[in-house]
């Protein structure tokens, strides 16, 4: 009598044995793949990178990129014993149906599980967190899984797939554990499970109604809230709807700022001196132009930063002297802080531009486990550096730590001065379902699906992006403006919880509220194509930023006149009741709000950043600078930071165009090889995207414009409207 391969439970230690090593090798193997595929793509160039700074990391800089690779073993060994916890019951129940031959055939089996497995949580990224993924790389079938019900059945399918399934399974593989302890221990762990339950729920207070927050509420608290590139025509209230507005998006893009705005008052032409993260912070924070406050770009040395500090002082620096708190709480685009704090006490924001930080993520995310399934609380108690990680501090995170922050502060009564800055309007404009095809069309097959993909060896070299960018067909152009509408939506649901958050705390009603950014993008409009702070052909999109104001006793209204960023902070300060610097460039327009004052247009000067393309200027030979990589350098003794080579300050700062905007008319310097200056002139009302260069035409505007403009290069000096037309703007 031939005895059959396994009994009908797995009561043996043969059975215990044969299960475990089967799942043991399926699981190994599965692991071991995609550990050496990991090493294979990082070896093969830095993630698909082949610049200086791949080079750099793999020749100066390879023992930490080994050690980091030695510590993603800590993932594997994680997914490892969840595995045997899985893959064991899923094997014990298919053995009842298949008779497998020999002890060691339990490995491919475990292995196939494993990889179902692994498949059903890139599905799962796909629809919550498909901002990790790159089309090239990942192909389009878990798409078209995703996509084969009927699109009006699958929000259901969705909700049973990746909702109700995953707790059939943990509930289903609990069981099937627990019944393989004795009765007594059962009892024990059922116990044990219930009481921890019970721990965690009574730790988790109800929401309830709303809170009336402690302490001084004489003193106003302010609250700014930003988003990286978002553009100040970009959002409903200026007048702004997508191409596309059915079904989900039928709202428009930024619905829940909308309705808020009706209170505030929208300034609706405001535009920021520099069109770069850092510099325009540091601008904006001080109110100083940055031939001021010295940083001119976005990679400065450590003796500029210690300069710029010691030199300006900062709305955080005012508030935090009368008793606020301060804090700066954000993404990877707020990562600045982490290198120049403008007197924030608290700094909850990513790394930024920290070489090391690079290939640790460089290396976390070729091992895409990690994204992959460690994308959560549990995962950032085991890895901090994630912290630190542009692609896993989303806009989720960073909205949770301001909800968590403000139920703190209510409790504290102290007035609190906050910036919270977002990524989510930057480029690629990858941002979550439902977001990123909320206004796409669902016909784009494109290689921007989740994303705009351009080629990084290409951009830190400078070579022909011009010529590419600017051949971008159509049908491109319409998704990447789709992604960024999205981008705006899912900022505005981040508004919504923290306004809602303010409520719930009782701190609405003594809270000025700010909306913001720090400069805009071109999105293909004409004389332009897809970047920030590289020039001012076009209609100056990228320095154009929305700025509204929402404050106790004030009432809404919409402002035409223009006026800058560096307004910001000594409008906020009038506000609160508190002393403006003297040393401040920008003034306040407190007194427009309260309808004391009467508004008039303030000149706009403006300059370039970092040039990381020189675009072309019709009639200008400009100075020859190379690529980004050949001028930027890691310092080893700077934290590790990008700084720009000091043979090139000052050709960058030579080869900047700048810009003077008055209500109807713009003028453009840009310098050329042969240390001349070229000048256009704009009419802007008849011309916004700068087309007709009017300098030959009208001298009689040129000449009072070009002189406001080389006194603000050659000498700082700032003129006003009425000083450049003493009779009037023509």
């Amino acid at each position: 009598m031939t005895q059959a391969p396994f009994p009908a439970t797995a009561t043996t230690a043969t059975d215990r044995r044969t299960l475990f090593k089967g799942a043991a090798g399926g699981i190994g193997l599965f692991l071991a793949f995609q550990y050496v595929v990991a090493l294979i793509q990082l070896a093969g160039g830095s993630g698909g990178m082949d610049n200086k700074f791949s080079q750099l990391a793999r020749e100066d800089y390879l023992g930490f990129v080994i050690g980091q690779n030695l510590l993603v073993l800590i993932a594997y060994a994680i997914l490892f014993g969840l595995g045997l916890l899985l893959v064991i019951p899923a094997l014990a129940v298919i053995r009842k149906r298949i008779k497998w031959r020999g002890r060691g055939s339990a490995v491919i089996p475990a292995f196939l599980i494993t990889v179902l497995i692994h498949g059903y949580f890139m599905l799962r990224m796909i629809e919550n967190r498909p901002y990790f993924l790159d089309d090239a790389k990942f192909g389009r079938w878990y798409y078209a899984i995703l996509n084969a019900p009927p699109e009006s059945m699958r929000p259901a399918v969705n909700v049973v797939l990746f909702g109700v399934l995953p707790w059939v399974v943990l509930v289903a593989v609990a069981g099937w554990w627990l019944m393989r302890f004795k009765p007594k221990t059962r009892i024990a762990v059922v116990l044990l499970a219930a009481a921890a339950a019970g721990s965690v729920a009574f730790a988790i207070k109800p929401s309830g109604a709303s809170v009336k927050a402690a302490g001084d509420t004489k003193r106003p608290n302010i609250i700014v809230i930003g988003s990286d590139s978002l553009r100040g025509d970009r959002l409903g209230y200026s007048g702004y709807k997508p191409a596309r507005s059915e079904g989900a998006g039928a709202d428009g893009v930024s619905p829940n700022i909308d309705e808020w705005a009706k209170g505030a008052v929208r300034f609706e032409r405001c535009y920021t001196p520099i069109a770069s993260t850092l510099e325009s912070a540091v601008s904006v924070m001080s109110s100083t132009y940055p031939h001021t406050h010295g940083i001119r770009y976005m990679y400065p040395e450590p003796k500029q930063v210690e300069a710029t500090e010691a030199s300006i002082r900062t709305i955080g620096g005012v508030l935090s002297d009368k008793g606020y708190d301060t804090a700066a709480i954000g993404d990877w685009c707020a990562g600045y802080y982490q290198m120049m704090p403008l007197d924030f006490h608290e700094i909850a924001v990513s790394d930024f531009d920290n070489f090391r930080i690079y290939m640790s993520q460089a290396v976390f995310m070729a091992h895409f486990v990690v994204p992959l399934y460690f994308d959560n609380r549990a995962g950032y108690q085991i890895f901090p550096q994630i912290h630190s990680f542009a692609q896993f501090v989303t806009p989720e995170v960073v909205t949770r730590r301001v909800e968590d922050k403000l139920a703190a502060q209510a409790k504290s009564g102290r007035p609190f001065f906050w910036h919270v800055f977002y990524s989510c309007n930057h480029l690629p404009y990858r941002c979550a379902e439902p977001y990123n095809t909320m206004f796409a069309d669902p016909a784009y097959e494109g290689k921007h699906r989740t994303g705009v993909a351009f080629d990084i060896n290409e951009f830190v070299k400078g070579t022909q992006m011009e010529d590419k960018l600017s051949a971008l067909p159509e049908a491109d152009v319409r998704q990447i403006r789709a992604l960024y509408d999205g981008c705006t939506r899912q900022f505005d649901t981040c508004f919504s919880r923290i306004r809602e958050a303010l409520r719930k705390n009782g701190l609405e009603d003594n809270t000025i509220v700010v909306v913001t950014a720090d400069h805009g993008d071109d999105l293909y409009e004409p004389g332009v194509t897809l970047t920030h702070g590289m020039g001012f052909n076009g209609a100056d999109h990228c320095s154009h930023i929305p700025m509204a104001i929402r404050a106790p006793g004030i009432y809404g209204a919409a402002i035409p006149e223009q006026i800058r960023s560096i307004d910001l902070a000594p409008t906020l300060l009038d506000l609160a009741g508190a002393e403006i610097p003297a040393k401040w460039e920008g003034k306040s327009v407190a007194g427009w709000m309260r309808g004391a004052d009467k508004p008039a247009d303030r000149p706009f000067f403006a300059e370039t950043s970092l040039p990381w393309i020189q675009f072309t200027v019709a009639g200008a030979d400009r100075p020859k600078l190379p690529g980004v990589e050949d001028m930027v350098t890691v310092d080893a003794n700077y934290n590790y930071q990008f700084v720009v080579l000091p043979k090139y300050e000052q050709p960058i700062i030579d080869a900047k165009q700048r810009c003077l905007r008055t209500r109807d008319w713009k003028i453009v310097c840009t310098p050329c090889s042969d240390g001349s200056r070229h000048f256009g002139l704009f009419h802007i009302k008849e011309d916004p995207d700068s087309r007709h260069d009017l300098a030959a035409e009208r001298p009689e505007i040129l000449a009072p414009m070009q002189k406001a403009m080389e006194d603000w290069i050659d000498d700082h000096v700032e003129t006003p409207i009425t000083g450049i037309f003493p009779a009037g703007e023509p």
